[in-house]
């Protein structure tokens, strides 16, 4: 079995600004629509796929311009960022458009600023290999 690498990611903004990703995290889920009725077999309830939807946090260290601006990605149009995950040359990579929904903050003496976004995914996420 091949270990797929952690290496790569980016967001792109539609303003064109790029945020180099230090570290990622995706979750891909499906509803489930309870269908039991007032006789159920055996007593368990039974269910059918819903929708699906995907969302997801990353960080990042961002430069100083792009922090006076941090809010303005807050909310905006799903299109307004590509989001590309991609972990080596010819490994698995996830894109899709997104929506950012919480943007927090860190700072310590010791180390650069970074930045976290959670998001939620807007249509289907591109599964693919590189």
């Amino acid at each position: 079995m091949a270990v797929i690498s952690g290496i790569g990611g980016s967001v792109t903004f539609s303003s064109g600004y790029v945020t180099a990703v230090r570290s990622w995290s995706i979750s891909i889920t499906a509803e489930a629509i309870e269908t039991t009725d007032m006789a159920p077999t055996g007593g368990y309830r039974t269910r059918i796929g819903g929708l699906k939807s995907w969302s997801g946090t990353y960080s990042a260290f961002i430069d100083g311009a792009a922090f006076a601006s941090i809010d303005d990605q807050l909310g905006g149009n799903p299109s307004a960022a590509t989001f590309a995950l991609v972990s080596g040359s010819d490994d698995p990579n996830i894109q899709g458009a997104i929506l950012i929904t919480d943007i927090s903050v860190t700072a310590n003496t010791d180390s650069a600023v970074e930045v976290e976004f959670t998001f939620e995914g807007s249509a289907a996420p591109t599964l693919a290999n590189t």
